[in-house]
């Protein structure tokens, strides 16, 4: 395998379902180009537990772990699962894996291990010195971009610049043309309820980032209300959301479990399944790959199309 052309997976906290769902996705999947990242120990834990082979799957191996417990904050879950991230984001930025597909964490995990960024998205723009990035919830349903992601709610309001939203409504449009739309349609939706009828301030700034993205003739609209505009989606190619939630309830009702995580803006790509770790049923044999299956597969058609 050509390790510059493979798709580097870190298998995420091993006390969640990150383990597993690796390599369950592997068993759906040709494994030609993947290298994972991870504890030979944990993943051979699973691999036993499962009755799969991992013999013959390219591995770079992260040491060994020693006795943990499956759905637990513990703090060598959080250093393991830190240590994976670091070496995978270290292969990504010197190009000698084309893509990065992460498992869940667990923050809290990694933040006792020492993590000082609110999540992985944050992590990996600071190690590849991106200053403009996004967090981008994909499902091949419904696509949304994130303002602002891992705030308070009460600090979001004053996150909302017109500079902000024009970000997102601009790294939306690549992504979107990137995927084959040459014209995509983006609805950009308000921050307050009903559009502007309650608004202090936040929709003119999105106003002014609208007048901006029309000028360089990016097919933008809104403020939109959030409340009702999700009932004609498919008017539209895409949707910036201003928070965290706005953009998450439609995103993980509408996946039907293919939902993927993409960090727009890196310069590289880097994608993750669109949920969390599900410590309430990690050991337990009964998670479900295809959020993981998407985000392999996602990143393989984003490889092949910045050839």
């Amino acid at each position: 395998m050509e390790l510059s052309r493979a798709i580097g997976i870190t298998i995420g906290d091993p006390a969640g379902i990150g383990p597993e769902i690796t390599l369950k996705a592997l068993k759906g999947i040709n494994c030609r180009d993947i290298l994972i990242i991870g504890s030979r120990q944990v993943l051979k834990r699973e691999a036993e537990k499962a009755g799969l082979n991992i013999e013959g799957i390219p591995l770079v191996d992260t040491g060994s772990l020693g006795k943990y417990e499956y759905g637990e904050v513990q703090k060598k879950c959080g250093a393991q699962a830190l240590s994976a991230l670091e070496l995978g984001v270290d292969l990504l930025k010197n190009g000698k894996v084309a893509a990065l597909v992460t498992a869940p964490v667990s923050k809290e995990a990694l933040r006792l291990a020492g993590f000082q960024y609110p999540g992985q998205t944050e992590f990996l723009a600071r190690k590849l010195r991106s200053r403009r990035y996004a967090m981008l919830a994909w499902s091949p349903f419904f696509k949304v971009i994130f303002v602002t992601i891992h705030l308070p709610i009460a600090k979001v309001p004053g996150q909302i610049t017109a500079q902000a939203v024009l970000e997102k409504i601009l790294l939306l449009n690549e992504f979107l043309q990137l995927e084959g739309k040459s014209q995509p349609k983006i609805g950009v939706l308000a921050l307050n309820p009903h559009g502007e009828e309650f608004s202090l301030g936040e929709e003119r700034q999105i106003r002014q980032a609208l007048g901006e993205a029309q000028q360089r003739l990016v097919n933008a609209i809104g403020p939109l209300p959030a409340d009702s505009v999700f009932a004609r989606r498919s008017d539209f190619d895409g949707f910036v959301a201003m928070y965290h939630d706005q953009a998450m309830i439609p995103a993980k009702l509408l996946a039907r479990g293919v939902g993927v995580n993409v960090t727009l803006g890196l310069g590289k790509i880097r994608t993750s399944p669109l949920h969390g770790v599900a410590f309430d049923i990690a050991g337990k044999g009964m998670a479900n790959p295809s959020s993981m299956v998407a985000a392999i597969r996602l990143a393989r058609r984003l490889v092949a199309r910045t050839d």
